[in-house]
């Protein structure tokens, strides 16, 4: 699918950073104690690292994440057992070669759902979507949350619609006493989703639908300054909303999956 896109291209490097530390850690230890203790500590880092991958499944259910996880762990302990350092020498030889092969085989199943979009937050392709027919419009910006119309869902296919998103990596949802809040999450900003989710609605745009069927929709001040120029800030908040009532629409009528290829349909990057 062809279109002008509107955003910045995004160029940060967030989500390498837990793996440049490690490395530097690892690096700075090999040198002054020993490659034993390098590996031991980039091993450690990774099998801790796999029970943060563990605990984003939990809170989405995404499978990216699970399959995160389990290579992490299987790539820690295949350092730890390596036949070439083996750094616990009680470990048999014929566990250091199923730790491989599950390796092996874990490494192909990540990289199917990366290359798939499985493992990518798509709040970039949400954003892009919304300002597609968003007029330019100077001094557009304001601090208010902008109604968006009303549609029909009852509370249990809100839930459920809520965790179609999570699970899909399209958005977040904050439950609330009148309703679902829905965060969408570009790629580099999971972390901070997870670390402060008390935090969820300041300086983040949202989509909320209470449970009366009625929809408001906030884009904040760093997602607006992320397009190439300015646009109008109340059909910009609104087409997001109309954006999250046809994903409901969808939802209802048991096509979800045609979110995910509209959103997919964008041709944007694995990973931005």
């Amino acid at each position: 699918m062809y279109f002008s896109r509107k955003l910045k291209q995004d160029l940060s490097i967030t989500g390498f950073i837990p793996a440049i530390i490690c490395l530097s850690i690892g690096a700075l230890i090999w040198i002054f104690i020993g490659a034993k203790a390098g590996l031991l500590a980039v091993a450690l880092f990774f099998i801790l690292y796999a029970t943060f991958s563990f605990w984003i499944y939990i809170r989405t259910r995404n499978i990216s994440y699970l399959a995160a996880s389990l290579w992490q762990l299987l790539f820690g302990l295949f350092l730890v057992t390596s036949p070439r350092y083996l750094l616990i020498p009680i470990i048999n030889s014929k566990i250091t070669a199923l730790i491989t092969v599950f390796l092996l085989a874990s490494t192909v199943w990540l990289f199917y759902l990366v290359f798939t979009k499985r493992a990518k937050w798509k709040g970039r392709e949400v954003f892009e979507l919304a300002s597609i027919s968003t007029e330019p419009l100077p001094d557009g910006f304001t601090e208010r949350p902008r109604p968006a119309g009303r549609t029909d869902y009852s509370k249990d296919e809100l839930i459920g619609f809520a965790k179609f998103l999570s699970s899909n990596l399209i958005a977040m949802p904050y439950f609330e006493e009148n309703g679902i809040v829905f965060v969408p999450v570009k790629m580099e900003d999971e972390f901070g989703y997870m670390f402060t989710p008390e935090k969820f609605r300041q300086n983040r745009s949202w989509i909320a639908f209470d449970f009366t069927g009625n929809v408001t929709a906030n884009i904040s001040k760093k997602d607006y300054i992320g397009y190439k120029e300015e646009l109008s800030f109340d059909q910009l908040c609104e087409n997001l909303g109309k954006l999250f009532i046809e994903f409901m629409q969808y939802y209802r009528k048991g096509e979800a999956e045609r979110i995910v290829d509209k959103l997919n349909k964008l041709g944007l990057g694995l990973t931005y």
